[in-house]
C-alpha cells in the first residue's frame, strides 16, 4: 500500500509543481492548454500559426480561443456563429453588442445613463412660441453621445390661424434644424419673412429620430462649387 501511494505521488508531481495540464501539448502555456491540431513544439510557446487550433483556460479564468494569451474573459481569433433564436416581438430588456474596431472587444452599447438602444424617438411639443419662431431650443441631449435628426413638424396657433407676411402676403419657407450648442442638442424652428396671422403666439410640434453616436460615422463636410449652374456632383464621401 505505501509502494502504490509513493508511485502516484510521483504521477502527481508534475500537475502540483507547475499547477499547468497540456492536452496534446507536453508545454502547457496555461492552467489548461488544448493544442487541438499537436503542432505546438515540445519546449516554448507556440507561434501564432500553432495556436489557431489551440484552447487555453489561464490562471485569471480567462479563455482564448486561437490565442494562448487572451486579453478578456472569452478570446477568439476566429469568427462565431450563433445559433437561431426566437424573435423578442418588441419585448424589453435587450441591449445590442458593439465591437471595438481597434481591439475587437466586444461590449454592450450604452450611454453615461445606461441607455442601450441604438435609435430612440421623442416627440416635442413646443407651446406659445413667440408668434411662429423658436430660435433656441435646449433638448438637453448630450451631443458627444447623441445625434438628433428631425424627421418631421408641423406648426399651428392657438386658434388655428395661418401665417402671412404684412408686405407681400406670403411668407418663406418652413427653416427648421437641430444644430449643436455647449454639448447639446437645440432646435430652431421658424416661418421666415412670416409671422401669424392673427397676431397670437404658436405651437411646434416636432418629431426627432436620436441615435446613439456608437453607430455614427461622421464623414464631414462636402464642399461642391456649381459656377452659376444648376447641375453638378461631387466625389463620395471618405469612409464610405
Amino acid at each position: 500500500m505505501k509502494t502504490n501511494i509513493i508511485s502516484l505521488a510521483f504521477l502527481l508531481l508534475p500537475f502540483l509543481s507547475f499547477s499547468q495540464v497540456g492536452i496534446n501539448t507536453s508545454a502547457p502555456q496555461a492552467i489548461l492548454h488544448v493544442d487541438g491540431g499537436k503542432d505546438n513544439p515540445v519546449t516554448g510557446a507556440p507561434s501564432i500559426a500553432q495556436q489557431a487550433n489551440d484552447v487555453v483556460v489561464t490562471s485569471t479564468g480567462r479563455v482564448g480561443i486561437g490565442t494562448i494569451t487572451p486579453t478578456a474573459q472569452l478570446q477568439t481569433t476566429g469568427n462565431m456563429i450563433l445559433g437561431t433564436a426566437a424573435l423578442t416581438n418588441g419585448a424589453t430588456g435587450y441591449s445590442t453588442i458593439v465591437r471595438n474596431n481597434t481591439t475587437g472587444e466586444l461590449r454592450t452599447a450604452s450611454s453615461s445613463s445606461g441607455n442601450s438602444f441604438i435609435f430612440n424617438y421623442v416627440t416635442y411639443q413646443v407651446n406659445n412660441v413667440n408668434g411662429d419662431a423658436i430660435n433656441n431650443f435646449n433638448t438637453n441631449i448630450n451631443s458627444a453621445q447623441y445625434t438628433l435628426i428631425i424627421t418631421g413638424s408641423s406648426f399651428i396657433t392657438s386658434n388655428g390661424g395661418g401665417l402671412s407676411n404684412s408686405v407681400t402676403g406670403t411668407f418663406s419657407p418652413k427653416n427648421i434644424y437641430a444644430y449643436q450648442n455647449a454639448g447639446t442638442w437645440r432646435l430652431l424652428a421658424d416661418y421666415r419673412g412670416g409671422s401669424t396671422a392673427d397676431g397670437l403666439n404658436g405651437s411646434w410640434t416636432i418629431y426627432c429620430l436620436v441615435i446613439n453616436n456608437t453607430f455614427m460615422n461622421s464623414l464631414g463636410t462636402v464642399t461642391s462649387n456649381l459656377g452659376g449652374s444648376s447641375n453638378g456632383s461631387a466625389t463620395a464621401p471618405a469612409g464610405l
